[in-house]
């Protein structure tokens, strides 16, 4: 409504450019983790290996309804983990007593990595493109606002949890996902271990499927109007998931670093959705009636916003 449908469709453009960049973040945590139980395979063969897998659930999943089992399998696992990681560091804290040196370097501020962390703490706050699948799977979507502010609430939480309990145990030696260096450095890398990296493995798959719903759909829709039956539907359907799920893996082969494709998306995609965005449509619909406060706010949003995202996709692209 701010922008009209131009507006719509560079905001729908940068949504969808959101959710295929998660598939092959997905496909990236997938190929590390299965990496890290099976080193004698590439990484780049085991993301191959799960793109041909991958395939069968994508193209049953039909209704928005399973995705709400899908999200209930990754939220159980996603908890399971971040629960895993964090009684590990208070096991740590027990054995040595509180005491920091263990012969790991802990350094606090680095401007180098300022940028690619920016673009990370923002990925962990994406997801906006998937939300209209998740409010037409809900039982009750009276309960949709609340939902949200919980779920960000416990988002906030777990990635304060994580990241403490990360440093902590591994300072700068921490791998961009924790559970490689839990798997990597633990003493007692058996069952324990291995069910985590599982579970983290189960995490990636059941969010790929959910996140390549409403991708998918956005592409059918647009191919509506000019299909001649459902038949013909439900085969561009098969064929526009099986292609991106090739097209993300080619990506996620060509970029294989988790830190690096979540911190682009963080900066490129959720500065403009969260931030310089909605601080515009905001001036465009109530400008003549906010005060002058109010509109020095959304002027600093959006420069800021703007700053942030430009300086840190470059910094983050440099060599």
């Amino acid at each position: 409504e701010a922008f009209g449908d131009n507006g719509c469709y560079a905001l729908s453009s940068v949504l969808y450019f959101e959710l295929f960049s998660c598939l092959s973040i997905f496909f990236v945590s997938l190929g590390d983790h299965l990496h890290a139980l099976f080193p004698d395979v590439s990484q780049s063969k085991h993301m191959t290996i799960v793109a041909f897998f991958l395939v069968v659930p994508s193209g049953l999943l039909r209704t928005p309804k399973l995705l709400s089992y899908l999200s209930a399998v990754g939220t159980f696992a996603t908890v399971a983990v971040v629960l895993s990681v964090v009684l590990s560091a208070l096991a740590l804290i027990i054995k040595v007593g509180g005491e920091v040196d263990n012969g790991r370097e802990y350094q606090l501020y680095s401007s180098d990595g300022l940028p690619l962390a920016l673009g990370i703490v923002a990925y962990c706050f994406s997801g906006h493109a998937i939300v209209p699948s998740i409010h037409q799977s809900m039982k009750r979507p009276q309960e949709f606002e609340r939902m949200i502010d919980a779920t960000y609430g416990v988002v906030l939480l777990s990635c304060i949890l994580v990241a403490v309990s990360g440093y902590y145990m591994f300072g700068d030696d921490v791998e961009d996902q924790i559970t490689i260096s839990l798997e990597q450095q633990s003493e007692n890398s058996g069952l324990l271990m291995s069910g985590l990296t599982w579970l983290m493995i189960l995490t990636a798959i059941s969010k790929f499927t959910l996140t390549m719903f409403p991708l998918a759909l956005g592409f059918e829709e647009i191919l509506t109007g000019v299909l001649p039956s459902d038949l013909a539907m439900e085969v561009v359907d098969s064929v526009v998931k099986i292609s991106l799920i090739f097209l993300s893996l080619a990506v996620a082969v060509f970029f294989p670093s988790f830190s690096f494709l979540c911190s682009l998306v963080g900066l490129i995609c959720t500065m403009i959705v969260s931030v310089i965005f909605p601080a515009l449509a905001h001036l465009r619909l109530f400008g003549e009636k906010l005060s002058l406060l109010e509109k020095a706010v959304d002027w600093a949003l959006v420069t800021g916003g703007a700053f942030v995202a430009v300086v840190g996709t470059i910094a983050t692209l440099k060599p």
